[in-house]
């Protein structure tokens, strides 16, 4: 997730992983969101990547409490590092940063229009921790349906991003690089030989496969 501040508490997470990989309850309750469009994710630098919205397939999501007013999650340019998974557990078949992609995107994206003020509908600013929670959840569970999950840690990471420690992130003023803006990057430039080189190039709902 989001480089800078979000990095102090991969120890912390070290430990809540190990907690609930020893077990997880089923005790959330997921809804049913709206997932689709283009998701492309470009290596920068070292463990540095950029999301690239497609403004000709924007990839949004729509959770299940804002089906009423027709709002979507619309994630803009942005840095990301997928999952902030301690490196010790990538090991571990889903739990790499990139296991649930999107979802991590998405969430990211929330992260940085709340602590960063940037520009999203009234709707979307107005999101509270405990909901930035839930929507990953409700990612997660879209992606779970659509067959790109194989080994589903969803619970898990859903557990460990609504605890106390997540929260003081949440609530704390950005650190010094955490509202970096990347270069100005689009598809076009990308698939002419720009900048950066795709590492994830995908859509959602998936093709159906002959």
């Amino acid at each position: 997730m989001i480089f800078g501040l979000r990095r102090r508490r991969l120890l912390v997470l070290g430990l809540l992983f190990t907690m609930t990989l020893a077990g997880c309850a089923s005790w959330i309750t997921y809804g049913d969101g709206d997932l689709k469009g283009h998701v492309v994710v470009v290596w920068n630098r070292q463990d540095k990547f950029i999301y690239v919205p497609d403004n000709n397939d924007l990839f949004s999501f729509q959770p299940s409490f804002m089906k009423a007013t027709n709002t979507r999650i619309v994630p803009g340019l942005m840095y990301t590092d997928g999952g902030s998974i301690p490196r010790v557990f990538w090991s571990v078949p889903g739990l790499s940063p990139w296991a649930f992609g999107p979802a991590y995107i998405v969430h990211d994206w929330l992260f940085v229009v709340h602590r960063c003020h940037w520009p999203a509908p009234p709707e979307v600013q107005a999101i509270t921790f405990e909901q930035s929670a839930q929507i990953l959840a409700e990612v997660g569970k879209s992606l779970v349906k659509s067959n790109l999950i194989d080994d589903n840690k969803l619970e898990a990471i859903v557990w460990a991003i609504q605890t106390k420690y997540a929260r003081d992130i949440w609530e704390s003023p950005p650190g010094d690089h955490d509202c970096d803006h990347p270069p100005p990057t689009n598809i076009k430039s990308l698939r002419a030989g720009g900048q950066g080189m795709t590492v994830v190039d995908f859509k959602i709902p998936p093709p159906r496969r002959p």
